[in-house]
């Protein structure tokens, strides 16, 4: 094991990155030399370089020790190295967990309803889907804070956060939002019904696995790696710097692409996950599902059709255990591939002048639902695609060896505060009206210090996506020792909402308020109809302190067909255009 008490100043803060096996860490990390730097102390600006990785789709839960048997604990090296030296967080959300809105909420610090802008001449109140983001004038980004207070900066990798940023045409956008509101006749079980989400997904392919393979190549991950290898040259040009006096510090960002589907990897991760110990999740049959989850599901294409009418494909190749037990277990690959990168990336800063001085901050803008509940992708309010893993790791001499679990709801947008606080950014350099808050704070209280800030004791995350015909939101808390999660569709009134004890019902399958048994609740709780209700309540109202749900659903509604009618008048022949979309044609 590598020595940490001869290790110097490493902050890493770590979301949604997962493991590699044995074979695949032995060679990047704590095998390299540290460099001495002979700089003069009182030469060099103190504040921290940062290190900000942002990988894709992981689940929140997937970094856990003994997560799915422990099929990775073997497996993560770099990331349960500084598990075991750092700050975990195990309750941490994206506050809206779908790609751009994503990214556009945590590197400004704020919900998705506070970031209004105008898009081709429409004003639109909040980053609502893939196609919405910041604006293109925005001028407070994390990146663009840190350069304004003399951090050189180096942003590379995915970087989809603005307006239009995303891979995804007006026209599919447009279309997707207006379908969602028309009763278009379909049949699940003749064909598998509407399907708009099937494109790379999990459930109607196998996933692929390329023969052979290394650690660094042959996944089909080749341009994350090749971003990585530019952005290592970087970091180790700037600390390695030879005008110790002027030299500022750093940011450097990568926004990787694996973990998100397709579903690829290589011989070389994919024999490293053990098949034995990737658990299948059980799925409910359709009539017991709630009616936005048999929505959902149908729209990722994970309703088979009877195998013979068109658009139908066999039962087994979605119903088979073997089939989703080959999707996890190559999604589990790309995760253990993830952590080889962030190996590359500390072994950079362990061998340049910066060791002594380095903050990563690894992350993911959403999880993956993996096949849990019917569904791959994310937009849906479950664990598995709306939380995300971190970790903070601290090499500096005053917090070695911590290995502290933090069980207080987190999310992402507390990423910005926390960032200004580590690098001593003055609070007249950036808006002070932030949503997140910083968790230097909590980390401190977390090692019997004394919390500075009143952070609220939950978490909210949304989404109002082209993927769903009505929004939802969630809140999360931890009450008496137990985590609950709350879900509320639409406006709360056109479906049922949720609640779940995500403490004892992990894989959110018992809905508490479901009409209760003998005076109590729905299964696997020992919660009285009126505690359960209490409970709900509270979450409910706390709920309501960020965003109000009435409103913003109703605006996002109201938004969707405004997209439309925008994208019609720009049309000579609008009917002629529809019909041209090949979006349509794949759906219909």
């Amino acid at each position: 094991m590598f020595d940490s008490q001869n290790f110097p100043w490493v902050v890493v803060i770590i979301c949604c990155a997962t493991v590699a096996n044995e074979e695949v860490i032995a060679a990047p990390l704590w095998n390299t030399q540290r460099v001495s730097g002979s700089e003069n102390s009182s030469q060099v600006d103190q504040r921290p370089n940062i290190v900000f990785l942002v990988v894709e789709s992981t689940d929140g839960r997937v970094w856990t020790p003994g997560y799915s048997n422990g099929v990775l604990d073997t497996a993560l090296g770099n990331l349960r190295w500084m598990q075991d030296h750092g700050y975990s967080f195990i309750r941490h959300y994206s506050n809206a967990p779908v790609c751009c809105p994503s990214r556009a909420t945590f590197w400004s610090g704020r919900h998705l309803h506070h970031i209004p802008h105008t898009h081709n001449g429409l004003f639109v109140k909040g980053v609502y889907n893939n196609y919405e983001g910041l604006p293109d004038n925005y001028t407070y980004r994390i990146d663009q804070v840190l350069q304004n207070a003399g951090y050189n900066v180096l942003v590379s990798g995915k970087t989809d956060w603005t307006t239009g940023g995303h891979a995804e045409s007006p026209g599919h956008t447009d279309l997707a939002l207006w379908e969602m509101y028309i009763r278009f006749p379909y049949n699940i079980s003749r064909n598998g019904g509407w399907v708009s989400e099937a494109s790379g997904g999990g459930c109607r392919d196998q996933g692929v696995v390329n023969v052979g393979g290394g650690m660094r190549y042959g996944s089909g991950h080749d341009g994350d790696w090749a971003t990585l290898n530019t952005s290592v040259r970087w970091i180790q040009h700037q600390a390695d710097a030879t005008d110790v006096a002027a030299r500022a510090p750093f940011f450097a960002y990568q926004g990787m692409n694996i973990v998100h589907p397709p579903y690829k990897t290589s011989e070389f991760y994919y024999h490293a996950i053990d098949p034995s110990r990737v658990d299948v999740p059980a799925w409910q049959p359709a009539e017991e599902m709630h009616p936005c989850d048999l929505q959902m599901s149908m729209l990722k294409g994970c309703f088979p059709g009877d195998g013979v009418s068109p658009g139908s494909v066999p039962p087994e190749s979605i119903y088979g255990t073997d089939h989703r037990r080959r999707i996890r277990r190559i999604y589990l690959a790309m995760v253990a591939e993830f952590d080889a990168m962030v190996g590359d990336y500390l072994a950079a800063v362990r061998t340049s002048a910066a060791s002594n001085n380095t903050v990563f901050i690894v992350t993911s803008d959403h999880g993956d639902m993996q096949m849990e509940h019917q569904q791959f992708y994310k937009m849906v309010p479950y664990d598995a695609s709306a939380s995300v893993p971190m970790v903070i790791y601290d090499t500096r001499p005053h917090d070695r060896g911590r290995g502290v679990t933090i069980t207080a709801p987190t999310q992402l947008i507390d990423i910005f505060p926390t960032i200004m606080q580590l690098c001593q950014v003055p609070s007249t350099a950036f808006p002070t009206d932030l949503d997140g808050y910083s968790l230097l704070p909590l980390m401190a209280e977390s090692e019997g210090g004394r919390a500075v800030n009143a952070r609220p004791d939950f978490i909210v995350s949304q989404f109002h996506g082209k993927n769903i015909a009505m929004s939802w939101f969630l809140a999360t808390q931890t009450i008496n020792g137990t985590t609950y999660k709350l879900i509320v569709w639409g406006t709360g009134r056109e479906v049922p909402s949720m609640l779940f004890d995500l403490s004892r019902d992990p894989g959110e399958m018992h809905n508490l308020l479901l009409a209760p048994t003998k005076g109590r609740s729905q299964s696997r709780t020992s919660l009285r109809r009126e505690d359960v209700l209490a409970i709900e309540q509270t979450l409910r109202g706390n709920l309501g302190t960020v965003v109000n749900v009435t409103t913003v659903a109703h605006d996002v509604a109201q938004y969707q067909k405004d997209i439309m009618r925008t994208w019609m008048a720009g049309q000579a022949d609008w009917r002629a255009s529809l019909a041209a979309q090949p979006y349509w044609h794949d759906a219909w």
